[in-house]
């Protein structure tokens, strides 16, 4: 049986949210979005650990990362060591995995997702984007899950995207639920056009039935696009 873990509260008393949770970004040339993103992660939380994992970008990332006191790490391996990197280093009972190009427009969102997770079924918060209505899978853009779910290795090295697969079969493994909070976050992604390809490509490498992974894939792409206001889409 899990040990409940310590309440927190912003201001007053012994403990606070911000040494309870690790803020953790993945970034590779994110300076375009990444000074939106950590600007809203400090307003939110300002003394928080704040961890960067920094695939060898040459576009000044790592400098504005230093700016917002990051702890930054570089690696040229893929998102998926990144993520395990991220996991491994983190000493708090909660984390948060940030996309590099998410903008938190609900400061109460980490408060909401720590309260939540004080219920033991339920593993994971995801912080949806303004406007959306359909929720889909475990999408890392803004997650936040408990450290003692996520002992050990997790993700294997070499997958490069779909590296949610294995959050959320650690999730299933342990029969933890998911719950979503809306109108949490901006999304400004940069790469969102080759999603498809990028997900379908890992997809085929996850240790698990491919048809199902690829009709699953296929889902949350048709969700993605039913959630957009770009009538093109």
């Amino acid at each position: 049986m899990r040990r409940p873990l310590p309440c927190c509260v912003q201001k007053g008393g012994n403990v606070t949210l911000d040494n309870q949770i690790t803020l953790c970004v993945c970034t590779y040339n994110s300076s375009r979005t990444l000074e939106h993103c950590l600007t809203s992660l400090r307003r939110a939380l300002p003394k928080a650990r704040l961890i960067v994992v920094d695939h060898m970008s040459n576009d000044g990332t790592v400098t504005l990362a230093l700016k917002h006191n990051a702890e930054v790490y570089q690696e040229s391996i893929g998102l998926g060591w990144a993520r395990q990197l991220c996991i491994d280093k983190v000493a708090t009972p909660y984390f948060a995995f940030v996309d590099s190009d998410v903008e938190l427009i609900d400061g109460e969102f980490f408060r909401k997702a720590v309260k939540i997770l004080g219920d033991q079924r339920i593993g994971a918060v995801v912080g949806m984007s303004r406007g959306h209505v359909f929720a889909f899978g475990l999408p890392a853009s803004l997650l936040v899950l408990r450290k003692e779910d996520f002992k050990g290795q997790i993700i294997p090295k070499w997958i490069d995207a779909r590296e949610t697969f294995y959050i959320q079969r650690r999730l299933d493994e342990l029969g933890l639920k998911t719950v979503y909070i809306k109108d949490a976050m901006i999304h400004r992604s940069q790469f969102r056009k080759y999603k498809p390809e990028w997900e379908g490509a890992n997809t085929r490498l996850l240790d698990s039935d491919v048809l199902k992974e690829l009709l699953f894939s296929l889902g949350v792409i048709i969700l993605i696009s039913l959630n957009s206001k770009n009538v093109k889409t």
